[in-house]
């Protein structure tokens, strides 16, 4: 399972509501007895069919009021029959499971599942750089290209700008590859090869794209918020000529509703995390490093001089302490 919370948490619902969404379970509750035991028949039957895999995909586009009751019923279909659910879903966007009346709703992480994290983050670049490069010669293969081959489409830091745009998600960086490539094979006055200025002309509309589709997926009370909180940080960050910047582990600990924009921005890949565990050199305690996404600043065309663009793992460097805000 990728991208969990395990969040024990009360509902509240307007009653209409609640009822509704009883209604509707206990009608789907009749049918279970019945839809397990025509899947036990159908293991009977089968001579060569030993296990199935349920995969849900994007749970995270339920409410999340209604995420808790959808998994809590695959859980129970699954259960005692050769039937395994796997569930993607955004991390901070999900809730598997609740606490209602003192009655446990939905799946419990170790108990019930294993979480697995698909994703890289900037806390390990080089590895997660390394990875995409062995998931691209894999696809060079498929085109019968050798590795060298695969090589010589990049020049210069082309390719760790392309896995910095990407945010080190193997999806995002291939998708923006097959786009760039196409713009500098279309460019008459180029090699052909891709460098860091041709991605950081398209990491503009990739973050612009990502901003979107952070829209389309919240619900119109979080937007404002989500949307503040992006410019707040960018502007901060631009203030400051640091992509990266630190946030106290106490603030996210005692804050829910920054924790909770935090991870929602580190969803949508706006903001990429770095180091964890991090001292400032003025302060107590300790704190985590983030990067706001190569698209914030993709418009300095020059950075030296107008930004400095650090490595996030870099504990050295004086990046600028990001405070809540209400």
């Amino acid at each position: 399972m990728s991208g969990y919370v395990n969040e024990k948490r009360n509902l509240v619902w307007p009653q209409k509501t609640l009822q509704g969404t009883y209604n509707k379970l206990d009608e789907l509750d009749k049918w279970l007895p019945s839809l397990k035991e025509e899947i036990r028949e159908f293991f009977r039957v089968s001579g060569f069919v030993s296990a199935i895999y349920v995969q849900i995909d994007d749970l995270y586009q339920l409410r999340q009021d209604d995420q808790p009751f959808v998994v809590d019923y695959v859980h129970r279909l699954c259960k005692d029959l050769p039937l395994f659910f796997k569930i993607a879903t955004l991390r901070h966007a999900s809730v598997l499971f609740v606490a209602r009346v003192g009655q446990p709703i939905g799946a419990q992480e170790r108990h019930d599942f294993q979480p697995i994290n698909i994703d890289y983050t900037f806390a390990d670049f080089r590895k997660a750089r390394d990875q995409n490069k062995k998931i691209f010669y894999e696809f060079g293969k498929l085109a019968e290209l050798k590795n060298s081959e695969v090589d010589t489409l990049f020049k210069g830091e082309g390719f760790d700008r392309l896995v910095l745009a990407g945010g080190g998600v193997p999806r995002d960086t291939l998708s923006l590859f097959l786009e760039v490539l196409g713009d500098v094979q279309a460019n008459m006055s180029g090699d052909g090869r891709i460098g860091k200025d041709d991605v950081r002309i398209l990491s503009k509309t990739n973050f612009e794209r990502r901003i979107e589709e952070l829209k389309h997926d919240s619900g119109a009370a979080q937007q404002e918020a989500l949307i503040k909180g992006i410019y707040v940080i960018r502007e901060f960050c631009l203030d400051k000529k640091s992509n990266v910047f630190l946030v106290a582990e106490r603030t996210l600990q005692q804050n829910d509703e920054f924790r909770g924009l935090i991870y929602r921005l580190l969803d949508y890949r706006i903001i990429h995390s770095g180091a964890t565990a991090l001292s400032h050199k003025s302060r107590e305690g300790a704190y985590q490093a983030f990067a706001i996404d190569i698209g914030c600043y993709a418009h300095l065309r020059k950075l030296e001089g107008k930004f400095n663009e650090v490595d996030p793992r870099t504990p050295r460097k004086n990046f600028g302490l990001l405070q809540s805000w209400n």
